[in-house]
């Protein structure tokens, strides 16, 4: 499936809480963010930081859309300023488009954009050990299992074993 990442807008907000509500199922257990009163001025409150954590130059995260327009879920890149050449990569897709690919595909695309700042060599994705679908995007998407720390992740119950996956930026 072909996707569209871009930022979100305002008139996103209705599709975002949708898909949130749609997919608290998946969501729940690892997303701390996700809850069944999540509403449509939350999204917006989360568009707005979006917009901020961009102009700051310490994320960019974006909307996953199918060309059609419709919401797919979200990926985004977050900036370590203390160690510039180094990145994490986070994504969700809307239970209903789940096990398409799109979130492989906005892996890939996140990665490429990650190379697009010179002095970064080290993408990563930090994952719950037993968060299968996720791990299972980052084998998928390339990266290469570095392995398991605690307390990288955090959920409700706690701090939990994280698997940490690493790209390294290609030779040139």
């Amino acid at each position: 499936m072909e996707i569209v990442l871009r930022p979100y807008r305002e008139e996103d907000a209705t599709a975002f809480t949708h898909a949130v509500h749609e997919s608290l199922d998946t969501l729940t257990p690892w997303m701390t963010w996700a809850h069944a009163d999540f509403t449509e001025q939350e999204a917006r409150c989360w568009f707005a930081v979006t917009r901020l954590m961009r102009e700051k130059g310490s994320a960019d995260e974006l909307g996953l859309f199918a060309k059609d327009g419709r919401l797919l879920g979200g990926a985004g890149l977050r900036f370590s300023p203390e160690e510039p050449h180094l990145c994490s990569i986070g994504y969700w897709v809307r239970s209903s488009e789940q096990r398409k690919g799109i979130a492989s595909e906005a892996v890939r695309r996140l990665v490429a954009l990650a190379w697009q700042t010179p002095n970064r060599d080290t993408v990563e994705i930090l994952a719950a050990e037993d968060n299968v679908a996720s791990r299972g995007v980052a084998v998928r998407s390339g990266a290469k299992f570095m392995g398991i720390l605690y307390g990288l992740v955090v959920l409700d119950s706690g701090p939990v074993n994280t698997a940490v996956y690493h790209f390294l930026r290609p030779e040139r």
